[in-house]
């Protein structure tokens, strides 16, 4: 897919970690754990590379092949703690998933902020980007997971309530 192409340009640092065969996920698991699909760009980025840490702050949560219901429950914990901030009106109106229009978590940061898609009824390939910071300051992103990293590599994507240096031209990656 060109969006995981344009990522690579832009984070070289991925080259070392790329699985040298594609990785078999078990995304019907995924998706019946979950109870919807995830975006293609993610599945395609998952089926390339482990998880990973981005420029020492993102991490991105990629499942890894057998280990798809333990990838989902990750996701669901993320979830609980979400509807409980909710519960506490903290969320700026934003609901967990599966409540309609609701955020599924994709990475979160070594400062604690989270990520996550923003759930819409045209389906996973026309989720969004919501950041929760760990200052309570939520931003959104008009494009996908990858276009966003992209984005923010390239400068074209400003960090909204993250670190304004993260993550530089030529972010480091660690699995």
């Amino acid at each position: 897919m060109l969006r995981i192409d344009r990522l690579e340009q832009a984070v070289p640092a991925l080259g070392p970690i790329k699985s040298a065969q594609p990785r078999t996920l078990n995304w019907a698991v995924v998706s019946a754990e979950l109870g919807t699909g995830l975006p293609q760009d993610f599945m395609e980025l998952a089926e390339r590379y482990p998880a990973f840490i981005m420029a020492d702050f993102l991490s991105l949560h990629l499942p890894d092949p057998g280990e798809e219901v333990g990838f989902v429950r990750g996701m669901k914990e993320t979830l609980r703690s979400l509807a409980a901030l909710h519960e506490e009106e903290e969320t700026e109106g934003y609901v967990p998933y599966p409540e309609p229009g609701g955020l599924i978590p994709w990475g979160d940061s070594a400062e604690g902020d989270n990520f996550y898609w923003l759930t819409g009824r045209d389906g996973p390939d026309s989720w969004t980007v919501v950041v929760e910071t760990r200052n309570g300051y939520w931003a959104t992103y008009e494009g996908t997971l990858t276009e966003y990293l992209v984005g923010l590599v390239t400068g074209t994507v400003e960090p909204d309530g993250l670190p304004p240096d993260f993550p530089g031209k030529n972010p480091t990656v660690i699995s």
